[in-house]
C-alpha cells in the first residue's frame, strides 16, 4: 500500500471518529417541557413558594411570607407572572443538565421542621419527580436558583390561579 492510501485511510478513519464525536454530543441535548418547583414552609417564618416555568421562559409564581409564625405579608404574598430573560434560561438548563437529572435522587429524610422542596421536571419525554427537606450536593445550585426566582419582587402580580402539581 502506498503512502497516499495510508493517509487517504488516516484521513478518512479521522473524518468519521470525528462525525461519531459530534452525534455523542447531541447526547447532552435536553428536551425541556416545564419545571414545577415547591418550598413548603418551615416550623418558622419561611416562606412557602410554587413556581412553574415552561420552555418558552414563562414564569408563574405563587408565593407566601410571613411576618410571624402567624401574620402573612400581604405586600409581598400573592401570585405573580413574567418571563425568564433568554440567559437565566440558558443557566437552568445548564444547571438541570448538570444535575445529571437521569440519576439525580433526592434522600429520604424525617426531617419534620425545615422546608421541604419539591421539584418536578418535564424532559426528553419523561418527568422526574423529587422531594426532600435534603437537597443533595449537585442539585443544590438549582435548587438556590429556583429560590431566587420564586423572591424575585420585581414581577407582575396576577389574578391568574394555576393548580400546579404536586
Amino acid at each position: 500500500m502506498g503512502k497516499c492510501s495510508i493517509l487517504y485511510i488516516l484521513v478518512l478513519l479521522l473524518t468519521f471518529s470525528s462525525c461519531k464525536t459530534q452525534e455523542n454530543r447531541g447526547d447532552n441535548q435536553m428536551n425541556f417541557s416545564k419545571l414545577i418547583f415547591h418550598k413548603s414552609r418551615c416550623n418558622g417564618t419561611c416562606p412557602t413558594i410554587s413556581l412553574e416555568i415552561d420552555n418558552e421562559r414563562n414564569i408563574y409564581i405563587e408565593r407566601e411570607y410571613f411576618k410571624t409564625k402567624s401574620e402573612t405579608d400581604p405586600l409581598n404574598s400573592g401570585r405573580f407572572k413574567g418571563k425568564l430573560s433568554e440567559s437565566n434560561y440558558t443557566y437552568l438548563l445548564n444547571l438541570l443538565k448538570n444535575c445529571d437529572l437521569d440519576t439525580l435522587e433526592f434522600p429520604e429524610s424525617n426531617i419534620m421542621d425545615l422546608s421541604k422542596t419539591t421539584l418536578i421536571i418535564y424532559y426528553n419525554g419523561k418527568q422526574k419527580y423529587l422531594k426532600s427537606v435534603e437537597i443533595p450536593d449537585k442539585a443544590e445550585e438549582l435548587v438556590n436558583f429556583l429560590n431566587v426566582i420564586g423572591n424575585n419582587r420585581e414581577l407582575e402580580r396576577t389574578e391568574e390561579i394555576r393548580q400546579l402539581e404536586y
